[in-house]
């Protein structure tokens, strides 16, 4: 059978329609949705799509013929029904929302006011351990501010003992210098030993 495109048969029949009533027809009594009833017509119905199946329906038989139930609806028609909600319907699930979350406040304030005490134990714990804290502090500062003190003082007395070290140092070698002139001296020559006064022994 050749295929006749839908734009030659742009009119509908008797017979067309009263075939795509009976699809629709045993479509809804079995629980199925109009948008199925439109595709299996479309089969039966050489050159016609479903969605000229749907348009012929809802524009020209949907007010000729009752159906036994009412068909099911399709996935848009449940999404479309779900997104245009009454503002009563609305108002409803607010209202019910807010009525469980106020059940729901006693228990919270019950878990609250056994909670404080603990909350309050926690608080004087911290509170403790925080002056604690800073009594041991005070004590560092002291001992660290008596350990720079006691450093600078052992500072001072380490230069003081090396200078003393190194002026005796210097005393000896003159010393050691002298003698070793005197002893290679030829007879009768008179060395003269400078005194120590004369020289800086300030070496530092």
């Amino acid at each position: 059978m050749p295929v006749i495109s839908e734009k030659t048969r742009a009119r509908w029949t008797p017979s067309e329609d009263e075939t795509l009533v009976g699809v629709i027809r045993q479509h809804v009594e079995s629980g199925l949705s109009l948008t199925a009833a439109f595709a299996a017509a479309a089969e039966l119905l050489p050159g016609r799509s479903a969605a000229a199946c749907g348009f012929r329906w809802n524009t020209e038989l949907k007010n000729h013929y009752t159906l036994p139930v009412q068909p099911r609806r399709g996935r848009r028609q449940r999404q479309a029904a779900a997104g245009t909600q009454t503002p009563a319907s609305a108002d409803g699930a607010a209202l019910a929302k807010g009525l469980a979350k106020t059940a729901q406040l006693p228990a919270a304030i019950s878990q609250l006011l056994d909670a404080a005490p603990k909350v309050q134990v926690l608080f004087a714990n911290l509170a403790q351990e925080l002056t604690s804290c800073r009594d041991r502090i005070k004590v560092m500062e002291k001992e660290n501010k008596a350990l720079r003190q006691r450093i600078a003082a052992l500072e001072a007395l380490s230069d003081a003992a090396a200078q003393a070290d190194l002026e005796t140092l210097y005393r000896l070698l003159q010393r050691a210098r002298q003698m070793n002139l005197t002893a290679h001296a030829p007879e009768g020559t008179v060395v003269y030993e400078r005194l120590d006064s004369e020289v800086n022994t300030n070496i530092g």
